[in-house]
């Protein structure tokens, strides 16, 4: 078989093993895949139940030929959530087409028997460009549930625009979760109030399994929290040692709030690289999310339109969550294209807490 640049992008089983192969060996972690899994939606425009009800109301003790009373499906509020498109074109150059195109005359002026070495040249020269694309959504993803995890909120611009404040939204969510703002006069007893807010919190909420935050709040407000080395004892083996703030981490941390009935620590630290260049937080600064459970609920999807309606001449493959990979070519090279309908929906929003430490950093700051 003769190989051409035009029929490697337009050979449905190459692009799909190559597309397999980056969904199989991907380095890039996907963190918002640690909360969420995908489920289908057929209409972009869904109902979605916003804090369905976790408990069932205890049965009616009825007469023995008393009527029964009717019960409809409790739900603590409604919806409607709809998809968000995602989609960009990445251009591989002239120059790296160039380089490609020596791949290929190697592949088609090799023997039969040497033309799978070949072939593995050629994936692996396009392998990067199919991993950009293939991420570039779950990266948007990542930065939209994690801000949804901590504040409860997201907002996306287009081109992350964030200094022009008239630039329309093109993505906003509000989710209604339960919000805690500890007053400043807390600041120096922070986790004992945290313990008393927490077995509150148990009649409503249940039992959290753990609290998320970042790196910066675990310093500022755990270890640095006069409590953790002046009132809290840890045992370690068989000793029992008063801590020093300065020598705890977050493994530490979680044995002596476990210890007294406080969820574990699990500290957040991950970046995603935005469309100016800049690298964002995922998770926010100053605030602590109570979860029950790591999975909180879906990444609903859409499949597309164009899978159903192709642009003439193109060629397409598929991914997780119905992504669509497409290639166009024009004078100034060639270009990967990928369109995705996704939006996170959270299951029980008013089931996670979230504690707002603006106030309490505020005063230590000053």
């Amino acid at each position: 078989m003769m190989l051409t640049i035009e029929t490697l992008f337009n050979d449905a089983n190459i692009i799909s093993a190559i597309i397999r192969r980056v969904t199989q060996t991907r380095l890039d972690t996907i963190y918002w895949m640690q909360y969420l899994d995908f489920r289908r939606t057929t209409t972009r425009v869904f109902k979605d139940y916003i804090g369905t009800v976790t408990g069932v109301m205890a049965g009616s003790i009825n007469s023995r030929y008393g009527e029964k009373p009717i019960r409809e499906r409790r739900n603590i509020g409604s919806g409607y959530g709809e998809i968000a498109y995602l989609g960009d074109r990445y251009q591989i150059s002239i120059d790296r087409l160039s380089e490609l195109q020596d791949l290929v005359d190697k592949y088609n002026a090799a023997k039969p028997s040497e033309q799978i070495a070949a072939l593995n040249e050629i994936v692996n020269f396009i392998y990067d460009d199919f991993r950009q694309v293939l991420l570039a959504a779950h990266k948007r993803m990542d930065l939209v549930v994690g801000s949804l995890i901590m504040t409860g909120k997201a907002n996306v611009k287009n081109k992350d625009n964030r200094t022009d404040t008239n630039a329309p939204d093109l993505l906003e969510i509000d989710l209604p979760f339960k919000f805690i703002a500890p007053e400043a006069a807390v600041a120096d007893k922070f986790i004992s109030y945290l313990q008393a807010q927490i077995n509150d919190l148990k009649v409503d909420y249940g039992t959290f399994s753990k609290m998320i935050m970042t790196r910066g709040t675990f310093v500022r407000n755990i270890v640095g929290s006069p409590e953790l080395g002046d009132k809290f004892k840890m045992i370690l083996g068989q000793r029992e040692v008063l801590a020093s703030a300065s020598l705890v981490t977050s493994d530490l941390a979680s044995q002596v709030f476990t210890g007294i009935g406080l969820p574990a620590i699990e500290i957040k630290e991950d970046y995603v690289k935005d469309q100016t260049g800049k690298n964002q937080p995922v998770y926010a600064d100053g605030r602590i999310t109570l979860l029950q459970q790591d999975k909180i609920g879906h990444m609903r999807f859409h499949t597309p339109y164009e899978s159903v309606d192709p642009i003439p001449g193109r060629t397409y493959s598929r991914s997780e969550g119905d992504m669509l990979i497409s290639q166009v070519r024009d004078n100034n090279g060639r270009y990967l294209e990928y369109t995705a309908e996704w939006i996170p929906q959270i299951s029980n929003p008013t089931q996670i807490v979230n504690i707002d430490l603006s106030t309490i950093n505020a005063i230590q700051q000053g």
